[in-house]
This record gives structure tokens, C-alpha cells and sequence, in this order.
């Protein structure tokens, strides 16, 4: 370790932008305000699957053919990161996620010693999931994160997913995402005509968008609309839902909203509601609470590190349309209650700033390097 000295990180993922999701997110954040505070940030990623400059980044970002298979492909990387390292010095490869990327950067410090890190996403490590259902790929990922010099969970839901993947205690450190506080603290007002309930996320199962449909339709007929924001497979099913409902006319799949749009999306909703069947941590609900926006969410995994009760938001029972509406009816109908949690709101999220999470990355980082410098003495 060299003191306070600016480190060179790789930071070696399975996703990017302009990809977008709760992973890119993280990924960029760290990636810009590593490279604000003087440090080398290089993220190593796949190929976009549509034209972009990455020169909007401001980081380096270095492109890879995509694995043509998690089983066999993803070694293929090792010649291109041995190249790299040889230019850039890197002190430390931060992977972001469990599997393949572990896996690479394992191999990687077998042949030059170079720590890593590893931050799950979630679905690369979680029972149930493509990885944990496939006894060769479980393997493979339990060995790579229990070899790996530190493990970051965003959660301490995920603390105990990853411990119980064979992780001793002392290796795993939480972390939780991070918000840009100040740029969702003002926006213009957002242009619907009419007040309005909020979601947003990847539209697949286990985000249970139906299941907020289904409450939806449960609230009185003078409801606010509904506009739910995102993309995914379920996007034609949830529209098929919600005319069988007979709510089509009130509620709105706005696609993908990002930038100023999505500030003033958050800023503007009467409430915010994150329905999940399952949830690590909900980059989502940091938006919103960020903005100001009371919340209501599913009492699973994450979202429970988050939202406290009463405090700055609502819980409700999970995979319950009943009880989602009934958590959301408080709100509509109990201001005191609604200006109560957008106090609690204000007053809890300065914890979860990007700034003060990308320095205790920092302090992980050289911790990693202090450690592993003085058995690398011994070896040598």
C-alpha cells in the first residue's frame, strides 16, 4: 500500500451501460466518482448490443466479445486482462458479479498475484437463479467467491446469501448502493395530467408488477393514475392484465426513463411503491426516497434495510395485491401520515449519498492491497 496514493482499478462486470438496471448503475457511479476523487477507473465490459460513444462515460471503458457461453467462454478473457494489466498497473480487479467474473479474476491472481473483490448483483448468486440451478455453474461460483479477498453485499439480506454460499464472515463486508442525493433533490414537474402512483423496474416476474396491477384495481374508482416505468418480457402480459382488469385506461407503461425525466417522474408521483416477490436492494427505492417520495414496498430482502416502517415509508406483506393497496390507500388518504414519511425520507438518505459509499469503497480497496502485499512479500 502506498499511503494515500491514487489506485488503478479494474472494474471487471458482466453488464454496462447503455444497458439499464440497478447493476449499470452502481457500476457507473463508482466508475465517475472513482475517477473524480484522482483514482484510475477502468471498466472492462461487453460489447453494447446498440451504438454508443463511450467517450460520454468519462472513465475508460474497454470492450469484450460477449462469452458465447458462461460455461466455456468466459476464460477467453484472460489473455485481453493479462494485456491490460501489463499497460495499466492495475492494484486491485473489483468484479462485479459472483459468476463468471469471480471465476476470471480467480485465475487472473493465480498467474500475477493481482487481490480481488467481488460484489454480487443478486440473481448470480441467489437460490433459484440460472447459476444456483446448475450444479457445475454453482460450484464454479461458490469456489470463486470463497477465494476471493474480500466479498461486498449490498445488504445484509445478501450477507447471508453469500455467507451461506461458503464465504467465511470476516471476508464479507456490506456496502449498500448508492443514490446521487443532489440530483434528485429539484426538478421540473413532470408533464401527466393528473396525480399518480409510481413504479419502476425491469419487467420480469419477480419484480411483481402484476401483483401492483392487481392492487391497483382494488383501490377506490377516484384512484390517481398508475404509470409504471421500465421494459422487459412481461411487458405485453402486464398490458393483458390490465385491460382484463379493466384499468387500462388509468394506468401507463411509460418504456425506459432516464436523465432529468426520471427525477421529475420520482418528484412529481403522489407515492412510490416497490412490489417485489424478491429484492436484494432496491436502487429504486433510494431514488425515491431521494426524492422525497413516500414509499411503499414489499417486506422482502432489501427492501426491509431501507424502508423502516413508518419512519420514511410503508411495509406490507409480500405477494399480497390486498396488502399493497391497503399500505397505498394510507397514503391517498392520510396526509399527515404521507408528509410524515417524506420527512423521514429527507432526514435518513444522506447515509446512502454516493460520495460517502464510494469511499468506503476506497477503504476497502486499500485494506485489500495492505493485506495482500505482505504475503506476497512472504511468497516471494
Amino acid at each position: 500500500m502506498r499511503g494515500a496514493a491514487p489506485l488503478s482499478v479494474c472494474l471487471l462486470s458482466d453488464v454496462s451501460l447503455p444497458q439499464l438496471g440497478g447493476a449499470q448503475t452502481v457500476l457507473d457511479c463508482l466508475a465517475r466518482r472513482l475517477t473524480a476523487a484522482g483514482h484510475r477507473a477502468v471498466v472492462v465490459a461487453p460489447r453494447s448490443r446498440e451504438a454508443w460513444d463511450d467517450a460520454r462515460f468519462g472513465y475508460p471503458v474497454v470492450r469484450h466479445r460477449r462469452p458465447f457461453s458462461k460455461r466455456f467462454g468466459t476464460r477467453l478473457l484472460l489473455p485481453r486482462l493479462l494485456a491490460l494489466h501489463r499497460r495499466e498497473r492495475f492494484d486491485l480487479v473489483h468484479c462485479h458479479a459472483a459468476y463468471p467474473q469471480a471465476h476470471v479474476a480467480a485465475t487472473l491472481r493465480g498467474l500475477t498475484g493481482l487481490p480481488f473483490v467481488v460484489r454480487p448483483h443478486g440473481c448470480d448468486i441467489l437460490p433459484g437463479e440460472v447459476i444456483r440451478r446448475s450444479p457445475r455453474l454453482e460450484r464454479r461460483m461458490q469456489r470463486a467467491v470463497a477465494a476471493a479477498d474480500l466479498v461486498i453485499a449490498q445488504g445484509e439480506f445478501l450477507r447471508g446469501v453469500i455467507e451461506e454460499a461458503g464465504v467465511p464472515a470476516g471476508r464479507v463486508r456490506v456496502v449498500n448502493n448508492g443514490v446521487d442525493v443532489a440530483a434528485f433533490g429539484a426538478a421540473d414537474p413532470y408533464p401527466h395530467p393528473r396525480p399518480y402512483i409510481l413504479g419502476m423496474g425491469s419487467f420480469v416476474p419477480h419484480k411483481g408488477f402484476d401483483l401492483l396491477l392487481r392492487a391497483y384495481a382494488l383501490l377506490p374508482a377516484d384512484r390517481p393514475d398508475l404509470l409504471i416505468a421500465g421494459d422487459g418480457p412481461e411487458r405485453e402480459p402486464l398490458a393483458d392484465l390490465a385491460r382484463d382488469l379493466g384499468i387500462a385506461h388509468q394506468v401507463h407503461l411509460l418504456g425506459m426513463v432516464t436523465g432529468d425525466r426520471k427525477v421529475s417522474l420520482y418528484r412529481s408521483a403522489t407515492c412510490f411503491v416497490c412490489p417485489s416477490r424478491r429484492e436484494p436492494f432496491a436502487n429504486v427505492l433510494l431514488e425515491s426516497l431521494a426524492s422525497g417520495v413516500p414509499a411503499v414496498a414489499t417486506d422482502v430482502g432489501g427492501n426491509r434495510e431501507i424502508v423502516r416502517h413508518e419512519e420514511n415509508g410503508l411495509l406490507c406483506d409480500p405477494d399480497s395485491p390486498a396488502a399493497i393497496a391497503a399500505a397505498v390507500g394510507r397514503l391517498l388518504d392520510d396526509a399527515a401520515l404521507a408528509a410524515g414519511l417524506r420527512a423521514g425520507a429527507a432526514r435518513l438518505i444522506a447515509r446512502f449519498d454516493w460520495d460517502a459509499v464510494a469511499d468506503r469503497y476506497i477503504d476497502l480497496y486499500r485494506e485489500v492491497i495492505a493485506a495482500r502485499r505482505p504475503a506476497a512479500a512472504r511468497a516471494a
